[in-house]
């Protein structure tokens, strides 16, 4: 736990003296976010905020890395990050380059998100974390399965990430609270390079939601949001609980769920289930502003994660 506790402040005193700089060096290449024309009214005045926030919390996981651990298992959550930020990168580019575009086009951010995640299983495959816990049936080894269990996991968990990244500070608040239950499930399991990855994203993220809250100064965009959600895939799978990740993700899951019911509430039935989608939007709507809004998310990821941590310490010793 010591560890954890060195790296994630470490990370957090970095970033806390870096993302001023960062900040002001966006302003000045004018990397704005641009803002869709759907999304609540209140929201148009976040356009031209900086955007590709995520990129420093990302390198100083990935320095953490290169400084406390530099193990093979270690490498494989840091080339989720720089996977997934290259991609998000790409993606915030477009958004700010390309006059009329939000960013990549659907079909070409899933190809890229599912090429991501079979290499991210077949890294998974190749080091040995094919056996993933699941309540009733012990850990059984997946073997290939594995590859296609985490591309699946990959395009759903980056997607969902990127979906709650929609109110100053939601998005950081929850990944705070899920990563720094990856920390104590990682503590408790003794994984060295999975303390180092979560405490760094910890600490980073710590930071950079000091100049994320409302009012933001800076978003942490797809480059931030694309590469949490493939470190998480990466980080519970070598803590053999990716099956786990749906729960201590819950606010993410729930954020991409309504996505889904109220896309098909229209389509199919000309009618909103939701006043707005994803459902921190629907608050938004009804009237619920985004600090309150932000601590009652925060709120429930941070129970959801104290169920996977206390289940995680009672069945300590039973994965293989």
């Amino acid at each position: 736990m010591k560890l954890a506790l060195a790296v994630g402040a470490a990370s957090f005193l970095a970033g806390f003296l870096l993302y001023p700089a960062l900040t002001s060096a966006l302003a000045r290449r004018r990397a704005g976010q641009t803002v869709a024309v759907f999304a609540p009214a209140l929201h148009r005045v976040k356009a031209g905020t900086p955007t590709f926030g995520g990129v420093l919390f990302c390198a100083i996981a990935v320095a953490a890395w290169l400084v406390v651990d530099r193990s093979r298992e270690g490498f494989l959550a840091v080339f989720a990050i720089l996977a997934g930020g290259l991609l998000g990168a790409v993606d915030d580019l477009t958004n700010v380059r390309v006059l009329g575009k939000l960013g990549l086009a659907g079909r070409e951010k899933l190809a890229a998100q599912v090429a991501i995640g079979i290499m991210v299983g077949v890294g998974l495959a190749l080091s040995g974390f094919t056996q993933q816990y699941f309540p009733g049936l012990g850990a059984p080894d997946l073997r290939a399965g594995m590859i296609v269990l985490a591309a699946f996991a990959v395009v759903a968990t980056t997607n969902a990430v990127n979906l709650t990244d929609g109110v100053d500070g939601l998005a950081a608040s929850c990944g705070i609270v899920v990563l720094a239950g990856t920390t104590l499930i990682a503590a408790m399991a003794h994984d060295r390079s999975a303390v180092v990855i979560s405490a760094a994203l910890v600490g980073g993220l710590a930071a950079f939601l000091v100049f994320n809250w409302f009012p933001a100064r800076i978003f942490m965009g797809d480059t931030g949001s694309l590469a949490l959600g493939a470190a998480l895939v990466v980080v519970t799978s070598e803590l053999h609980f990716l099956w786990w990740l749906p729960l201590l993700g819950l606010v993410f899951v729930v954020e991409a769920l309504s996505v889904i019911v109220n896309v098909t509430a229209i389509r199919r039935y000309g009618r909103r289930i939701l006043r707005a989608s994803p459902l921190h939007h629907h608050f938004e709507e009804v009237g619920i502003r985004e600090q309150r809004l932000v601590a009652m998310f925060t709120g429930v990821a941070a129970l959801a994660t104290l169920i996977t941590v206390l289940y995680a310490h009672f069945s300590a010793g039973r994965i293989a």
